[in-house]
């Protein structure tokens, strides 16, 4: 009987099925106020927009790990196993989303959120690396993991930054959080990264 190397099908639907619960949990913290005027909607705007800017970042998780996992030829059990650690600290997101909100974007809570990017970026760089080495030696895949790279770290200093700077002023942070972000709104492509390094 061949044993077949598993495929990583079931590890993508598994993983977009916890991104799906943990944007599904943000929006049950959404509490309506007991009041029906303006003024007391306006008292939930820590909870809004730390739900904004969280479901945003959750979004470009998902696109980004979506984009890789395309590449990924075997569910081998490293990938697994990385994939279910970047996973926890995803899932981490709504309670701090909640404890931000809760706080009014306070410090402390600035600087957790902030760190909780950190250990997300850590973790998916991990990810891409055990990743790549099913490129073998296709030179375009090689630049797109290059370029990735390159990211992740520009992205793992501003975040890393982002955690002291939130007792300068949590707003200050949250433009580091959200500013790297935005590197990955789009996630690389094979020719864009070949045709940067000549590839």
């Amino acid at each position: 009987m061949e044993v077949k190397d598993p495929t990583p099908e079931r590890l993508a639907a598994f993983s977009d099925g916890v991104i799906a619960v943990i944007i599904t949990i943000m929006v049950l913290e959404l509490k309506p106020p007991h009041d029906a005027s303006f003024a007391a909607l306006r008292e939930l705007w820590p909870t809004f927009l730390s739900y904004a800017i969280s479901y945003v970042l959750v979004g470009v998780v998902w696109v980004n790990h979506h984009h890789l996992l395309r590449y990924v030829e075997r569910a081998r059990p490293s990938i697994i196993w990385t994939n279910l650690l970047f996973l926890f600290f995803v899932s981490l997101i709504p309670f701090l989303t909640a404890f931000l909100a809760e706080n009014r974007l306070n410090s402390f809570t600035t600087a957790l959120y902030a760190l909780e990017f950190v250990l997300i970026t850590i973790s998916f760089h991990f990810l891409q690396g055990i990743a790549v080495s099913d490129f073998g030696d296709d030179p375009k895949l090689r630049a797109m993991a290059r370029t990735i790279k390159r990211r992740n770290r520009w992205a793992l200093v501003l975040y890393t930054f982002a955690v002291p700077a939130a007792y300068i002023h949590p707003y200050f942070a949250f433009a580091l959080i959200f500013g790297p972000t935005l590197f990955y709104f789009v996630p690389e492509k094979v020719e864009a990264a070949a045709n940067r390094t000549g590839a």
